[in-house]
């Protein structure tokens, strides 16, 4: 999302308007867009008007920025070091930096994705796993890329993010290989047109098999959960059995 011009208190009430519960997105976006009409700010009101309305999954990584401050930061610095380990391993670095990189990364994501069930449940909409992978997918793709990752940051990203997956990267290559491709033929072109689609393809695929298993991981914790409570619940409900019957037991007797 472009930035918009500067304006006093615009980015204050930009921030408000990203903070504020998602049904009341739209008629706080309009509210303000008059507001700066009327105060003679046309190109800024326009530009306000035309702000989409989150998704729910934008909307919750948005309210992870806030909430969980610490937790975004942590996902946003690993995505930066996966993103150049990424560079240096096409130039021929280690790849051990990318797993290492790549292991911090999905450590941040999950954790963010099992705190963004509890943002869900507070704001009353249903964590369910569909929700929660997207929430995951968006998180992880904003981490990596850039610009995404400034706005995922203030809390104020505007859309979901797709996985940009190596297609930045792919005109980064050794020298040495470089100098081995010369003379490339029409149909090396074609094999490398191929390759990064083959290679966008399978970043989708990781991309959506990471959000799936942590939004699975996030049902299974709550299912842990819910499993704990009800265990104690019988547990109490038992011994409140146990001494109605006792209760019985002793009034009988006199």
């Amino acid at each position: 999302m472009a930035r918009l011009a500067i304006v006093p208190e615009l980015e204050t009430e930009l921030d408000r308007l990203y903070e504020l519960p998602l049904d009341e997105f739209t008629p706080a976006r309009n509210e303000l867009a008059a507001r700066l009409k009327k105060a003679g700010q046309g190109d800024a009101a326009a530009r306000v008007k035309e702000l989409k309305k989150p998704t729910v999954a934008v909307w919750t990584a948005n309210q992870l920025a806030r909430r969980e401050q610490d937790e975004v930061a942590r996902l946003v610095e690993a995505g930066g070091r996966l993103r150049a380990a990424q560079e240096k391993a096409l130039r021929g670095g280690d790849p051990d930096a990318v797993r290492a990189a790549t292991r911090d990364e999905r450590d941040a994501l999950r954790k963010l994705t099992r705190l963004a069930e509890a943002v869900l449940e507070d704001a009353g909409r249903p964590a369910s796993p569909q929700t929660l992978e997207r929430v995951s997918s968006t998180l992880r793709a904003a981490a990596v890329d850039s610009d995404a990752a400034q706005l995922l940051t203030s809390g104020r990203l505007a859309e979901e993010v797709e996985a940009s997956g190596f297609t930045a990267l792919a005109g980064i290559a050794p020298a040495g290989r470089a100098r081995q491709r010369a003379r490339p033929t029409s149909g090396g072109a074609a094999a490398r047109r191929e390759h990064e689609q083959r290679i966008r393809r399978l970043r989708r695929d990781a991309d959506s098999a990471e959000g799936a298993a942590a939004a699975a991981e996030a049902e299974a914790e709550r299912a842990a959960r819910e499993a704990a409570e009800a265990r104690d619940r019988a547990k109490q409900a038992r011994r409140d059995a146990r001494a109605a019957a006792k209760a019985l037991e002793t009034e009988e007797r006199r």
